[in-house]
């Protein structure tokens, strides 16, 4: 039995506390004088009004806690309608029409980091700014957050935390689930202020190194400047960058258990080994194929710059220090083929994630052996603990849903009038949370050029690989309403 009145007032209590997030644009509005400040005071005004509208609509007591099917309607409506709202200040400044404007916040929500802005330069710091800031907020979650805070979600808050934490499992570090999403957002925020001081000691102006600390940390990708990365003409701050982004690909899990003494949970987690082996791997065929075609005359830079793009790539940050689609084709290859990985699962990453390639490797790998010995029993294990056939099944349901999802995305692409390979390369993109494409976009390019009708398409994936589809897709179902 649904609740419709109390999925309202949730859904309003967040929209409330994620529009207060249009007050710190407004310290940049004001300190570099860019006019930008009306944009984000309107912008608060609407989301007031829309919260405040949902909350009076609905109600709340402390007999009516959230159940299963209230709570994923509350994480899927609330992305969709935050992420309306967050499109506000670009809709306001006229830099961006609407349909821009819509797929600029989805991605910054999603922490795609695909954009539709073609040129930065004359955007104004408050507005750029809000772009590094939501990425920052939906790199951990939003609802995580909002679990964190607000104590009277109850049961509901645990079905909302695993709906919008990435993976196919999340492990509780605290016995309460709102303990646990306070030491996530801790751990984030940490590693955000050691990065943000990195980048300061590495030459960065402040304003500069905050940005780029909050699209690094949550793998987003949003950049201040045309030429991302490659901008900061510095060893030292693109290496910092490459070390965060490998960071936030990473469970934060493992590092609250590091922290308490258990260093083996994180050097020898599956995860992290086959992520690790997979870049470093990738980085090696690509530099071969950079040092056979003399693009690069230097092996450490032709290994760099395969590794960094390489680890870009797989932790969905979309950063670049060179465009690597006009690198060989080899090299562009297994770049590419880092768009169906994605991070580990806990992560700030998306695409697939490591732990379902790991599953479904192994469970291949059980079902040869059957065809071996019939009558064998053969447990799928990762990290010592035997996975169940219902886990198994979802991973191999997610792969299912993924790319079929991913084979009609391109076929609504391409109805619109873009070329198969921009097609095909945008929606592994926005489905995988990546950002740069192949064909049209390219590593350097900005999705500007789409017709509104691929904007939107291309938007609704980004937030459905987000939310990983079932808390979003559920919501079209009619059953799913019905009391």
């Amino acid at each position: 039995m649904i609740n419709p009145r109390l999925i309202a007032h949730l859904t309003g209590w967040i929209i409330l506390f994620t529009g207060l997030g249009f007050l710190l644009p407004l310290i940049p509005a004001y300190v570099y004088a860019d006019g930008s400040a009306l944009w984000f005071w309107e912008s608060l005004a609407v989301s007031t009004a829309l919260g405040a509208a949902l909350m009076a609509v609905g109600g709340l007591t402390s007999a009516h806690e959230p159940r299963y099917r209230d709570s994923l309607a509350v994480v899927g409506l609330s992305w969709f309608l935050i992420s309306l709202v967050g499109s506000l200040p670009f809709i306001f400044s006229g830099h961006l029409d609407v349909w821009s404007s819509i797929f600029e916040s989805f991605s910054g929500f999603s922490s795609t980091g695909a954009s539709a802005i073609e040129d930065l330069r004359p955007v104004p710091r408050g507005l750029l700014f809000w772009r590094s800031f939501i990425q920052w907020l939906g790199g951990m979650g939003i609802i995580v957050l909002m679990v964190a805070v607000l104590p009277f979600l109850g049961v509901g808050g645990q079905i909302m935390f695993k709906s919008e934490l990435s993976g196919p499992a999340s492990d509780k570090l605290r016995p309460r689930v709102a303990q646990t999403a306070k030491i996530l957002w801790g751990l984030y925020l940490v590693l955000t202020v050691v990065l943000v001081a990195l980048l300061s000691a590495g030459g960065l102006e402040f304003f500069e190194a905050v940005c780029q600390a909050l699209v690094t940390m949550s793998t987003g990708g949003f950049s201040n400047f045309n030429e991302s990365a490659a901008y900061h003409d510095s060893r030292f701050v693109q290496a910092v960058i490459l070390v965060f982004m490998f960071l936030g690909s990473i469970s934060f899990a493992l590092y609250w258990q590091l922290l308490s003494g258990n260093w083996r949970s994180l050097v020898l987690n599956g995860e992290v080994l086959f992520l690790s082996g997979l870049l470093l791997l990738i980085s090696l065929v690509s530099t071969a194929a950079l040092l056979h075609s003399d693009y690069y005359q230097s092996p450490f830079e032709a290994f760099f710059q395969s590794l960094f793009q390489a680890t870009s790539v797989a932790s969905t940050t979309g950063q670049f220090t060179a465009d690597w689609t006009g690198w060989p084709h080899l090299s562009q290859a297994v770049i590419f083929f880092l768009f169906f990985v994605g991070g580990c699962s806990g992560s700030t990453s998306g695409g697939v994630k490591c732990i379902r390639w790991l599953l479904l490797i192994k469970s291949i790998h059980r079902a040869c052996r059957r065809l071996i010995h019939p009558r064998g029993v053969f447990p799928v294990r990762l990290q010592g603990r035997n996975m169940s056939e219902q886990v198994l099944e979802g991973v191999w349901l997610f792969f299912l849903i993924y790319f079929l999802t991913m084979a009609v995305s391109t076929l609504a692409v391409t109805a619109v009038g873009l070329d198969l390979l921009t097609a095909f390369s945008a929606s592994a993109s926005a489905l995988g949370n990546v950002g740069p494409s192949l064909g049209l976009v390219g590593a350097t390019g900005s999705y500007a050029a789409f017709p509104p009708a691929a904007k939107v398409i291309l938007s609704l994936c980004m937030l459905m690989g987000r939310l990983e589809f079932y808390s979003f897709v559920v919501l079209f179902f009619p059953e799913f309403w019905r009391r």
